[in-house]
């Protein structure tokens, strides 16, 4: 029953992208890739969009090529982003740079530390990986010495839908080395955590925390 449901809401997801006259081939997307992807779907706690931006990054991770012709097309051509170098460069490296990667998995531990940190950046209004009483992202990652060997962090602001959110920081506009685009695309990463809060200054954050594997 589980996987009806869920193959009905994937159905709904690319009707709402593949209308009648546009050139996006959503169809290529096949069933087992879009279940794979939605490795949040039983995360507890995880609102629809949280879920949604483990559901985008997986796809983009699993299929780079076919992301940048379906997902990252439309939403370039829907939301009338501006065309620039940051995403000129981002479907050169969909389509051409970054290899099919697997999934990332949610992790509660790392859930706990994006909701700590989302919280409390749109409580302060603070930008960034610094705490509001100053502590450091190196201080905060410290906690998971042993448990992973590497972590990372990709903070967005401004955006509450999944989708925007994973375009967002897969563009980096501004962003000289598109460190969250690499984070995203990054294959040593296998587990994550994420969390969307509203933010004083900028509305909206989401966090996303990834971590590795123990040696």
């Amino acid at each position: 029953m589980k996987k009806i449901l869920f193959l009905l809401a994937a159905a709904t997801l690319l009707f709402s992208f593949n209308k009648p006259g546009n050139d996006y081939p959503f169809d290529k997307w096949d069933a087992a890739t879009l279940e794979k992807a939605n490795s949040a779907k039983d995360a507890a706690g995880y609102s629809d969009e949280e879920k949604k931006v483990v559901y985008y990054t997986n796809l983009v991770r699993l299929n780079p090529v076919l992301f940048a012709k379906t997902y990252c097309a439309k939403y370039l051509d829907s939301a009338k982003t501006k065309e620039t170098s940051f995403t000129r460069s981002l479907k050169n490296d969909l389509s051409t740079r970054f290899k099919p990667v697997e999934i990332l998995t949610v992790k509660q531990d790392l859930t706990d530390e994006a909701l700590d940190h989302a919280k409390d950046s749109g409580k302060n209004g603070v930008i960034g990986h610094f705490t509001s009483d100053n502590k450091s992202y190196d201080f905060r990652m410290k906690k998971f010495k042993g448990a992973y060997t590497a972590t990372a962090e990709n903070c967005d602001y401004g955006y509450k839908d999944g989708l925007s959110i994973v375009m967002h920081l897969l563009i980096d506009e501004g962003q000289a080395s598109v460190e969250h685009r690499k984070t995203i695309m990054d294959k040593g990463y296998k587990y994550l955590g994420v969390s969307i809060q509203s933010h004083k200054k900028e509305k909206w954050t989401c966090v996303m925390d990834f971590a590795n594997d123990k040696n």
